[in-house]
């Protein structure tokens, strides 16, 4: 008797059912989207390869086939399921690269009212719209066809995988009915399942080979090139099924079945999780753009909230429904520490900064930390210098101190320098002196 799991079962169940429950929810999320479509064919293919390989589990399908009573029909419902997805795959991949402004519409004649005219323009206008009437018809018949020729395929493909299992003999136990099965049911099983493969995966791999030259380089590249990747696999995989479908009788090691069942398990392995990594990519990289920006605010949020406290002014409300924007909280926390520095600038002392530098130089800071440092001090000093009715009243503006480099990366190691214990200590004797000459 078989493992109730088998090892490249395990690989793949738990990314493939990550990727379900992800798809899932942004499908559900997007039902309002003005296109709702491409996350639903996103999340019924993922879902389709998902449910594919967990019937195929060993435990599992002794399960259903004991809840059915009837023997191999997980075989079956594995690879329609499978058709299923190939068929999402397709369509999403296929919606996703044609040009912006080409969303699918039912087609269908355009009717023009034409009125009789008296003389030769009038009957020229009545060919013309004649002949126009019938380019439209053509046009609708031609999108007729090609709707129908999508769609088609797998009703057809599932009508006949259904006949040919229900004609093919299937074995009891564990043994797998196509693996073990000569019949002419299975070889008809077989060349239908692998003919839909073969012509879906194709399909996908040279829209993403096409696309991908024309995409910017980033996640939608990336996405391109692994999801392609992933197709291409599968074509070989198709092929080399098919090749042991037709040698396997030919007494060639290469293809006996105990070879073929470990390579079309490597080969379906490298082609889900390569499928899954380029679905998965852009949004990780989204996810992982998320995380950076809210580390960002997350460092800037002492500095804002210190210069707010001071000029309040500055400080603009924020709509909830935005606040969950990471990107756009850190553009607002530095357009106004930015005001903030501007409004505080006629506050600022020389000879406070001088001060301030020599005595943490002192204590070990140097290069970018000794600036920054030192800004944090002629900045806690200014605040100091405010007093209470200060931020609220207009100050003219004047431009603060230059700093080289990254704006973004400079106010972060400013944020971090106003909480250091040696800055907090050298601006309170350096405002107590102020104060008290």
């Amino acid at each position: 008797m078989t493992t109730a799991v088998r090892p490249y079962e395990a690989v793949l169940l738990a990314p493939l059912w990550s990727l379900t429950v992800h798809t899932a929810r942004r499908a559900v999320r997007g039902r309002t989207a003005p296109d709702p479509v491409p996350p639903r064919l996103l999340a019924g293919a993922v879902a389709g390869f998902t449910l594919s390989v967990t019937v195929g589990v060993p435990a599992v399908r002794r399960a259903i086939d004991a809840a059915t009573g009837v023997r191999s029909v997980t075989a079956l419902l594995g690879h329609l399921l499978g058709l299923a997805a190939i068929t999402c795959l397709t369509a999403f991949v296929r919606r996703m690269s044609a040009p912006p402004g080409t969303a699918p519409r039912r087609p269908g004649p355009r009717r023009r009212v034409v009125r009789p005219e008296d003389g030769r323009g009038g009957v020229r206008r009545v060919l013309a719209a004649c002949r126009a009437g019938a380019t439209s018809r053509t046009r609708a018949g031609v999108g007729t066809a090609v709707a129908l020729r999508r769609r088609l395929p797998l009703p057809l493909a599932t009508a006949a995988l259904c006949t040919a299992f229900l004609l093919a003999p299937r074995p009891s136990g564990d043994q797998d009915f196509l693996t073990t099965g000569r019949s002419p049911a299975h070889v008809v099983f077989w060349g239908v399942f692998l003919g839909y493969v073969l012509w879906g995966v194709t399909a996908v791999a040279v829209m993403c080979l096409r696309h991908h030259r024309q995409a910017p380089p980033g996640p939608l590249r990336t996405s391109l090139s692994l999801l392609g990747a992933g197709a291409a696999t599968a074509v070989v995989y198709a092929v080399h099924r098919g090749a042991h479908l037709l040698l396997r009788d030919s007494g060639i090691p290469l293809f006996a079945d105990a070879v073929v069942v470990p390579t079309t398990q490597l080969l379906l392995s490298a082609s889900l999780l390569l499928s899954v990594a380029g679905l998965a990519w852009p949004s990780l990289a989204e996810a992982r753009r998320v995380r950076a920006e809210r580390r960002r605010v997350r460092r800037l949020e002492p500095l804002w909230r210190l210069l707010g406290e001071a000029v309040p002014e500055v400080v603009l409300p924020l709509p909830a429904g935005l606040r969950d924007d990471a990107g756009l909280v850190r553009y607002r926390y530095v357009i106004e520490i930015s005001d903030a520095l501007l409004a505080l600038a006629p506050l600022r002392s020389g000879a406070v900064e001088a001060a301030a530098r020599e005595r943490l130089a002192a204590l070990g800071f140097s290069g970018a930390r000794l600036a920054a440092a030192t800004e944090a001090v002629v900045l806690r000093c200014a605040i100091d210098r405010a007093g209470p009715a200060g931020p609220g009243q207009q100050r003219p503006s004047s431009p603060g101190p230059a700093a080289d480099g990254d704006p973004l990366g400079w106010l972060e190691l400013l944020a971090a320098q106003c909480r250091h214990p040696h800055v907090r200590t050298v601006s309170a004797a350096l405002a107590t002196a102020a104060r008290d000459p």
